[in-house]
């Protein structure tokens, strides 16, 4: 039997307990396409898995990673959009770090025409979520102000892509060592969080009117400080909460003082004060996959057009995903870091 290599979780734990081992090559269903894998994304949420702190995720040991880019293998019978020899772009939930995975024909996408499959793997999640948060919840339009929280990650360089391309304002929050390399996207307005005030500097930057739209993952008071930044119609918009996450290992303490942390907004208020807080969760969207396909669609024709494009930090070979892992929560990277099933 042909097997493939897949990295999995072996324990909840630090990087380390990312380890490699061989299984199956699946056959794909009547709907499905088999895909051998190019390069794998790395997220947040997936660090946040590993360590036990991601709702949802099987229990270990466990595949992980989901989004890759790669070559069709195979195809069901019922497969009409894609062939053997394509290049794609797809998700694969928990199991997209591997040299193989088997997805439904729904969660493939073909490859932008002037991407690399190295571009095709840094894509999926990020840009999808970056433009359902800021355009499909936040509406957001030329002219208008928005804050983009963790600017430097994958979601936050795909996020100022997108608001170029509608010619909206942007103020970025990122460590200092990440501000040159925002400006040499074109952004004016840095704030480093760690030795400035963010809140004064964005009432600074806006004159004391407040931002239109806000995306942020940092956690309970960030949220209630960017509230009270909002603009009359202004939106806040979490994906996440990175403040759960406090070294390589869950830490009960960390989990109890962020969940204290989180505010509680009050609808009443909210309706007089002309503002809004909504969530967003790609992996929690079964049943919208229509608005997903809207949103992919308008991205790839943005990234044919030359107006988007992934911001690569490093590519780590994937027998050494813990040092990946580790090196983006070191918060040494700037744009996407990815996996390398190529080889």
């Amino acid at each position: 039997m042909d097997t493939m290599q897949q990295v999995i979780i072996t324990k909840y734990g630090p990087p380390e307990v990312l380890q490699v081992q061989q299984a199956p090559i699946p056959e794909p269903g009547t709907n499905d396409v088999l895909i051998r894998i190019h390069y794998a994304g790395i997220n947040f949420s997936e660090i946040m898995a590993r360590m036990k702190l991601y709702p949802g995720a099987p229990k270990p040991p466990c595949g992980v990673g989901s989004e890759a880019s790669g070559e069709v293998l195979a195809v069901g019978e019922n497969v009409t959009q894609y062939k053997p020899g394509q290049h794609v772009m797809t998700f694969c939930r928990f199991g997209s770090y591997s040299t193989h995975c088997c997805v439904n024909e729904s969660m493939v996408m073909p490859l932008p025409k002037n991407f690399s499959l190295k571009q095709g793997g840094a894509f999926p999640l990020v840009y999808i979520t970056a433009y359902m948060m800021m355009f499909q919840l936040g509406n957001l339009q030329s002219g208008e102000a928005i804050l983009i929280h963790g600017a430097g990650g994958g979601v936050g360089t795909a996020a100022i892509q997108l608001a170029q391309s509608v010619g909206a304002g942007m103020i970025c929050t990122a460590s200092k060592w990440k501000h040159d390399k925002l400006k040499a996207m074109g952004v004016h307005h840095c704030i480093d969080y760690n030795s400035e005030d963010v809140a004064a500097r964005v009432m600074e930057i806006t004159k004391n009117t407040g931002v239109d739209l806000i995306i942020d993952p940092l956690g309970g008071k960030s949220w209630k400080t960017g509230y009270t930044l909002l603009s009359p119609m202004g939106k806040l918009i979490v994906y996440g909460d990175q403040k759960f996450v406090s070294g390589y290992k869950r830490n009960p303490v960390t989990l109890i003082k962020e969940a204290l942390a989180i505010p509680r907004f009050n609808p009443g208020l909210m309706l007089g004060q002309n503002k809004s807080v909504m969530g967003y969760h790609l992996g929690k969207l079964a049943g919208a996959e229509h608005k997903i396909k809207f949103a992919v669609e308008k991205l790839i024709a943005l990234a044919e057009s030359e107006k988007i494009t992934p911001v690569i930090d490093r590519v780590f070979h994937y027998t050494d995903a813990a040092g990946a892992h580790r090196y983006i929560q070191d918060r040494k990277n700037f744009g996407k870091v990815l996996l390398d099933f190529s080889g």
